[in-house]
């Protein structure tokens, strides 16, 4: 799906949109408390922002999103701020609040993902990134924001743990903790050596194996990433985000039958692993099997509703077994959500 790469691709380049949706509806005169006026307090908050001004950055945004409750972006900014500083619940959060502003903000999913794998939730990670890939799969996962890459809170942990290092040259959580502070800045290399080192000192180490393979991933190098899953199944067969995440690999290829074998195994050690019913059904609708497509997406879309390529696939897979009236309805409820290609979709059947 060009089209969804196109939106993603712009997100991370270009820092995400400059207003939500719901600022750019009206034409207000500019007044302190107009929709220009909020843009006027985005602009500040981001320029802020990229001096490394976070109380300055974090007044401006709020102001921003006082006047425009649903302003998606600021959210996101405001969120990429606690990042930086550290307050990682509180950018969670704002993440979220972007989010269900703008359920296709690509770029939010991705640093939402990443702060949770920074709190130690990698099942949420995991789940974050398998929604920024459904909308661009050709992109595993997207690339790293270049607002993180910046000075932040991040160097202070990377010297605390270099002299931790320095004391006890020989312990494995030492520099796998300084690896995750390098994955956080998306220094692949720097946290690929750290974790190598980490996972030669201690081979069972079975984070240090899925953060080296997230970071293999990130440098588009998949055939590391899948001989490190393996390498954490091998030391622990029940491990439901590397069968997961294997089956998301082997999908890029092609191999649907080893990708449904692998996310049914995910299913069967953890049946609440939700967005593996979503990369199952699509899976499931790559062989033609539309029923049993059917029957993942309604799963998927009974916990994640507001997830708009759910009900695009859904209306694809209604349309193959002729279900008109079904998939008309839920591409419409897909466009309702942002979707552009269910828009075109609409457009080019007449029925937009």
């Amino acid at each position: 799906m060009p089209l969804a790469w196109i939106i993603i691709f712009t997100l991370f380049l270009f820092s995400a949109a400059c207003a939500s949706p719901r600022a750019e509806k009206t034409g207000a005169a500019a007044g302190p408390q107009s929709p220009s006026a909020a843009k006027d307090w985005f602009e500040k908050g981001k320029n802020h922002f990229s001096r490394g001004e976070w109380d300055e950055a974090l007044g401006s945004l709020d102001r921003a999103i006082s006047i425009i409750p649903g302003f998606a972006s600021a959210y996101y900014y405001r969120g990429l701020v606690r990042t930086q500083t550290g307050q990682y619940d509180k950018s969670i959060e704002d993440y979220s609040l972007a989010i269900a502003a703008d359920p296709n903000f690509a770029a939010a999913y991705y640093v939402r993902g990443l702060t949770y794998g920074r709190k130690g939730h990698y099942d949420r990670e995991t789940e974050d990134y398998s929604r920024a890939m459904a909308m661009s799969p050709d992109f595993a996962p997207p690339g790293f924001p270049a607002e993180l890459k910046g000075k932040n809170d991040s160097d202070e942990e990377i010297e605390l743990f270099t002299r931790a290092i320095t004391r006890d040259p020989d312990s494995a959580w030492v520099y796998y903790s300084r690896a995750i502070a390098y994955r956080m800045k998306g220094q692949w290399d720097r946290a690929i050596r750290d974790l190598d080192r980490a996972l030669t000192i201690d081979p069972r180490h079975l984070w240090a194996y899925y953060h080296r393979a997230a970071a293999w991933r990130a440098q588009g190098d998949d055939t590391r990433a899948m001989e490190d899953y393996r390498r954490a199944l091998a030391v622990d067969p029940g491990l439901p985000w590397a069968y997961y995440n294997v089956g998301l690999l082997l999908r890029k290829g092609g191999h649907y039958d080893k990708v449904i074998e692998n996310l049914s195994r995910a299913l069967d050690l953890d049946p609440n692993y939700s967005w593996a019913y979503f990369d199952r059904g699509v899976a499931y609708q790559m062989q033609g099997r539309y029923d049993k497509a059917v029957e993942d997406l309604n799963k998927i879309r009974a916990v994640e509703p507001g997830f708009s390529w759910t009900h695009y696939y859904l209306a694809a897979s209604h349309l193959q077994l002729g279900r008109k009236g079904q998939a008309v309805k839920e591409m419409q409820e897909a466009a309702r959500l942002g979707n552009r290609e269910a828009r075109r979709w609409l457009r080019e059947n007449g029925l937009e």
